[in-house]
């Protein structure tokens, strides 16, 4: 009789037969047992048989320097037996071992590794926000149908709201109740015990043990099938709840994030389920693969014009145009080049900010304020230049990332040193800005006085595909991060849709803006951030709301490390932002 690999997961009951496991991977993440396919055979007929008997299956632990299962961990390709790429945070990076160029394709790969996972899986997700001093953690739950069907079913209808005997019951807006460090959460108390089978239900499995952090189980009274509404999260291993109360789930997606704030408060936080729902983690992942850049590939004209020849051209029409800017727009716009070979991959990006580094240092064109996660450098220091620049390398955390940047004149005599004051200027003294989405169609807008052009990549040189970018008068997505009643009962119920795209790159949600139409609320935006947006709204006829007024002329930048909001969309919804916001001031 021949020998297989058996592999048990913690967090995940079900047995996983694995055939070609390489010994490296192996011996990095998983213990591994042996036993005869007719042992194995028995153990998958005792599984379905009895869920109560799983858990007198011997399970192997993951090794203690390894991490327990996220969704966020690596994905085999089908293709080659070890792990191409990483899924952190929802972004998928080249795996250490593997030096290769970061594709689409190879984006595809793993979210369709990803997708073909959660198929075999079966199982139920819930999405919670949880709110701690107007701070939001997402977090992304688990359910473990199989082992425990009532407390999952009767998780997931409180999250999405019930009605039992004339009475609605929700964990929405809703506070956790007790909080003990290093311990478990516990919350989802309402006036009297209820649930949807009535007062109490029956335990079903102690199958899910208490062996890491983020196990979701139910609450009872002391003794065993009480259970409730009330529910718990788990901070740390709490075996004691082992055989005691019933596990149905495990955050598998933002645990770390929420851990890190809870350990950073001194007194019991007060924490709130701001959202809460189900959430269709299969949808999510089909939304990746349908690559953003794709709502805005068109066809580029016939002889479409390069960029270099594009600002040539402009510069010819002023008779008084100075050639130092069009040769510093070319620099710019050549680095954002330079990053888009880089921008899906960590690892290779960190090589491309060293060179770009170096590129800033060697430029005698401009003083350059070079941001990079929101951490400004003063770069480039010169005497000599004629103009200061705003870099922003990289913005974005998702599976979109973007570049831009914000050009001034410089206000001091050429023979004096140039500082951080001469970057304290106003809207209308802007005289260029762009920004570059990157993806399989890679664009760049640009800007100067009230032109605003939009050029493509291809063949490695931006090509001009349309002048004049103008907002569509329609609403087609809303995007915010932030928690205000006005905007959630004045303005996003009334918008013509409810569908909600939110990215973490605030210049991927305004190329939505520009081209599709929508409305994006940001707070605690970098003052040259919203800079860049409203000017590429004003010239594209649509509305900007931040630093206090919706003319981007009278925007005054009065601290380099200034923060703002930032509202984006059409006139009619972002003036009644404004008149809210001027009548609480």
């Amino acid at each position: 009789m021949s020998k297989i690999k058996v592999l048990s997961v913690t967090g995940n009951p079900d047995l996983i037969h694995f055939r070609t496991l390489q010994k490296t991977e192996r011996k990095k993440t998983y213990e591994i047992q042996e036993m005869h396919e007719s042992e194995y055979d028995h153990e998958i007929k005792i599984l379905k048989r009895d869920a109560s008997l799983r858990m007198q299956l011997k399970r192997l632990q993951p090794l203690s320097n390894q991490e327990h299962f996220t969704i966020d961990d690596s994905f085999t390709s089908k293709t080659v037996k070890r792990p191409l790429l990483l899924i952190q945070n929802g972004t998928p990076i080249v795996h250490s071992s593997r030096r290769t160029k970061f594709t689409q394709s190879l984006i595809n790969q793993a979210y369709e590794s990803q997708l073909s996972f959660f198929n075999s899986r079966k199982n139920t997700y819930v999405q919670m926000i949880l709110q701690i001093d107007e701070q939001l953690y997402p977090i992304i739950i688990e359910l473990y149908t199989e082992y425990a069907p009532k407390a999952c079913d009767n998780f997931v209808k409180f999250c999405e709201g019930v009605n039992i005997d004339g009475n609605y019951y929700t964990y929405k807006n809703t506070k956790f109740q007790k909080f003990k460090p290093n311990g478990f959460l516990q919350g989802g108390q309402f006036a009297k015990k209820v649930s949807i089978y009535g007062d109490y239900f029956e335990d079903e499995s102690y199958a899910l043990q208490h062996d890491c952090e983020g196990i979701i189980g139910q609450v009872n009274d002391g003794f065993q099938h009480t259970n409730h509404s009330q529910f718990y999260i788990t901070l740390a291993p709490m075996s004691y709840f082992n055989f005691k109360r019933v596990a149905f789930g495990k955050v598998i997606r933002g645990m770390k994030q929420f851990q890190k704030i809870l350990k950073k408060e001194l007194i019991s936080p007060n924490i709130i389920i701001q959202e809460c729902g189900r959430y269709d983690q299969q949808a999510q992942i089909r939304m990746k693969l349908e690559k953003f850049s794709e709502d805005f590939a068109g066809v580029l004209p016939e002889n479409a014009e390069s960029f270099n020849k594009f600002i040539d051209a402009e510069q010819e029409k002023h008779t008084d145009a100075q050639g130092d800017f069009t040769q510093l727009m070319k620099f710019l716009v050549e680095q954002m080049k330079l990053i888009s070979k880089f921008a899906y991959s960590l690892t290779a990006i960190k090589k491309a900010i060293l060179q770009l580094n170096e590129q800033f240092k060697k430029n005698q064109l401009c003083l350059m304020l070079y941001i990079l996660d929101n951490q400004q450098v003063l770069l480039s220091d010169n005497q000599q230049g004629k103009y200061l620049v705003v870099f922003r390398a990289i913005d974005g955390t998702d599976s979109c990332r973007a570049s831009a940047f914000i050009v001034f004149k410089k206000q001091t005599t050429m023979f004096k040193n140039v500082n951080l004051n001469d970057l304290k200027q106003s809207g209308e003294q802007v005289i260029g800005i762009c920004y570059c989405i990157y993806g399989t169609t890679t664009q760049l807008v640009f800007g100067t006085g009230y032109n605003l052009s939009m050029f493509t990549l291809q063949n490695n040189e931006f090509k001009l595909q349309q002048q004049e970018l103008q907002i569509p008068k329609i609403e087609t997505f809303y995007c915010t991060d932030i928690k205000d009643d006005f905007l959630q009962y004045k303005i996003i119920s009334s918008l013509p849709t409810k569908n909600m795209r939110y990215t973490n790159s605030i210049f991927t949600t305004l190329h939505r803006v520009v081209r599709l139409g929508g409305l994006a609320m940001y707070k605690d935006v970098t003052i040259f951030e919203a800079l860049i947006c409203a000017f590429i709204l004003a010239r594209s006829w649509g509305w900007s709301f931040c630093a206090g007024t919706t003319t981007f002329n009278q925007i005054k930048v009065k601290n380099v490390n200034q923060l703002t909001y930032l509202y984006l969309g059409q006139q009619k919804w972002v003036q009644k932002i404004e008149n809210h916001f001027l009548s609480i001031v």
